[in-house]
């Protein structure tokens, strides 16, 4: 299960104190109104590390800053048919390098470049697979059609 918050330095500084003070995980637990498992990763943390800090996370920072995703969300917004290449030449102006692919993964996260249209295909295709022979003789194919 993924952690939902942190606990704030005061309350770490507190399980450490009560640790030291001789009392169990689960006593600190009870009294701080806090999961023993809780209690125990900040005793296991204060040992091996002797701090109750945050620790900094790893991985490299974000490439575009929060500026550049509002440029390439509000260019994408007004004109949908915007070229990776011109946002990369946008970003380059605003003074950030940038590759296309991280143009495409930062539109993934913001929504704009979804596998949507591809799911609906998938989905008429399974819908319609056991459809008899007789019914596609019906259809008017784009192909055969003038309009």
């Amino acid at each position: 299960m993924a952690k939902t918050k942190e606990l704030s330095k005061d309350t770490r500084n507190k399980i450490v104190d009560l640790h030291q003070a001789g009392k169990t995980e689960s006593a600190i637990g009870k009294q701080l109104s806090l999961k023993k498992s809780t209690v125990g990763a900040i005793i296991r943390k204060w040992k091996t590390y002797k701090t109750t800090d945050n620790l900094p996370r790893s991985g490299a920072p974000r490439k575009i800053s929060p500026r550049g995703v509002k440029i390439i969300t509000r260019t994408v917004s007004k004109n949908p048919r915007t070229t990776q290449g011109d946002l990369v030449n946008d970003l380059q102006r605003a003074g950030t390098k940038v590759t296309k692919p991280t143009i495409s993964n930062t539109l993934r996260r913001q929504g704009l470049k979804s596998c949507s249209a591809r799911r609906a295909r998938l989905k008429f295709a399974r819908e319609h697979l056991d459809d008899p022979e007789e019914d596609w003789e019906n259809v008017t194919w784009s192909d055969e059609t003038k309009i």
